[in-house]
Parts: C-alpha cells; sequence; structure tokens
C-alpha cells in the first residue's frame, strides 16, 4: 500500500497512448519524419542564438563582478610568492616590494627589485597587489 492505496505498475493501469491506439501509417511517418528533417535546422540556429546570449549575459555579470587593477609605472607592488614545497606553511605569500618599470596593453607589467634588477618576464596585475610604504 503506497499512500492509502495499492500500487499499481504502469503496465498494469493499461492507459491508452497515442503509440498504441493508432495504426501505424507508414506513408504518413515518413512524411512527419521528413518535415521534423526540415525543421532541424531552425531549431539549431534557434538553440545556438539562445546559448550566445546566455554565453553574454553570464559574461556581463562576470565583468560586473571583477575587480580590474590597475598600476602606475613607478609605483611601489608586491608580487605573489611562487611557493616551494619545502618551506612549509610559514612561507611568505609574498615577495617584494618591486617597481614597476612598464606595462602592456593586455595587463602585464614589467617589474625590477629596488636595486634595478629587472625580472625577466612580464606579471599579471592578477599576481601583484599595489604596496603601501
Amino acid at each position: 500500500m503506497v499512500y492509502g492505496t495499492e500500487a499499481v505498475i504502469p503496465v498494469e493501469v493499461g492507459e491508452p497512448s497515442r503509440r498504441t491506439e493508432q495504426p501505424l501509417e507508414e506513408e504518413m511517418n515518413d512524411e512527419a519524419l521528413r518535415e521534423e528533417l526540415d525543421l532541424v535546422e531552425e531549431i539549431r540556429t534557434g538553440a545556438s542564438l539562445r546559448e550566445a546570449t546566455l554565453k553574454q549575459k553570464i559574461a556581463a555579470r562576470h565583468d560586473v563582478k571583477v575587480i580590474k587593477r590597475e598600476f602606475e609605472v613607478g609605483s611601489l607592488v608586491l608580487r605573489q610568492n611562487a611557493k616551494d614545497t619545502q618551506d612549509g606553511n610559514l612561507a611568505a605569500n609574498w615577495e617584494g616590494p618591486y617597481r614597476v618599470i612598464d606595462k602592456t596593453e593586455n595587463g602585464a607589467y614589467y617589474l625590477e627589485d629596488l636595486r634595478g634588477k629587472k625580472l625577466t618576464r612580464p606579471w599579471n596585475a592578477e599576481k601583484l597587489k599595489q604596496y603601501y610604504s
């Protein structure tokens, strides 16, 4: 018993369906399949348009939350430390300070230490933070 009534298996219900009630007519079935095949391209373009608008909405929502960091040439920054496994948990998370000497178009920064030694590669603003002295 389920909720005060006897459980019934779907086969025992015997509810008629369109597939079991209507006799299969091959010509009508083939015609319906051809019509569906003609609509496939329209369905695909509609789905791709919905997908593109959804991606734009997701990107716009993400971009609102992103905090853009920009550093001026000559400002002091800290660089995120690439941790060594031997240092353990008490290793410093940030290295520096470093001076910004150049900025690229895509948001990367060339740095030098306070003694004037340039770092070999640019660093993304995501891996830098402002140093307040």
